[in-house]
Order: structure tokens, then sequence, then C-alpha cells
């Protein structure tokens, strides 16, 4: 019986103590980091457009379904394995795009500003996340241990990956 109270008691422990520490913390954050890629501001836009799962970029959706579908942001994106609908207030290709998300209540939420600005043959992007936690313990996971950036990086990351990749289209020609 003692083994088992400690083994239940202390991922409850643990559990509470990151709801604990969450609550002290603020839900709202804004977050801006900037990377520059070695390609031209209409590839990098591209590459945005084309991720679809944050802030892991799935191998099995290197292939666009119809070459028109390259200029088109998705109306939804898997943010670790649950699909989030999103919206595109602003898009002024290839110069500027704001995704934020389009369902009420969720617990990670906000808006994403991605700003394209040629530098000689390539493209320095920023990228903005003003966005709400609203679950406690994940505001402490990802204000202290993950950063609170973890999603710019993964943006990053994924973008990299794009423009590595040999563009193949379906369809069409």
């Amino acid at each position: 019986m003692k083994k088992l109270l400690i083994l239940v008691g202390f991922p409850v422990i643990g559990f509470m103590l990151l709801v604990v520490a969450g609550a002290w913390m603020e839900p709202q954050h804004v977050v801006s980091r900037t990377r520059r890629f070695g390609a031209p501001p209409e590839r990098v836009w591209t590459a945005i457009l084309s991720i679809r799962q944050l802030p892991f970029d799935r191998s099995d959706l290197k292939i666009m379904v119809s070459a028109a579908e390259k200029d088109r942001l998705p109306p939804s994106i898997e943010v670790l394995g649950s699909p989030v609908r999103i919206e595109a207030p602003t898009q002024h290709a290839p110069t500027k795009l704001v995704v934020k998300t389009a369902e009420p209540g969720l617990g990670y939420s906000g808006t994403w500003t991605f700003a394209l600005a040629p530098e000689n043959d390539a493209t320095r992007l920023t990228v903005t996340e003003d966005a709400a936690i609203r679950s406690r313990p994940m505001r402490f996971v990802v204000g202290r241990i993950l950063g609170e950036d973890v999603l710019i990086e993964g943006i990053f990351r994924a973008v990299a990956r794009k423009l590595v990749e040999t563009p193949r289209t379906t369809g069409g020609d």
C-alpha cells in the first residue's frame, strides 16, 4: 500500500506544483525572433505557407496537392497532434503574413506575425508571437522549461527544411 501511495503521490504532487507555479505566471506573452535564410523572399513565403504542423514539420506532407495550393494558407494546422483552425487576416505576399487561431478557448492561442525583408540574396524573417496560454501547467512548461519561443524556433526549423526540399506537385502539367 505504501508503494502504491508513493507511486501515485509523486506524480500528483508534481502536477500540483506545475499548477501552482503556472498560476503565478502571466498568461499573455509576446516574443519576437529573427532568422536569416539564404533564399529570396518568394521562396521563404512559399515555405511558410507549406508548414502544416508546428513545431514539427511532417515529412509525409512534402508533396503539395496542386500547384495552386503553394500560395494559399491551409485552413488548419496540426499543433502537437491536434488540428487547430487558423485564419490570416493580413496577407501581403511576400512581405507580411498575420496568422491567428480561429477557435475560442484553446489552451494556447494567439497571433503570429511573419515579416519578410530582402537582404541582398537572402531574406530576414521576423516572427512575432502574441499568445495566451490558459493552461497553468502548460504556462509553466512553456515559460520555464521549453522557452517562450518554442513555437517560433519550430517555425524556423520547418522553414529551413522546406527550403532544402525539392518542390514537387501532383496533377496539372
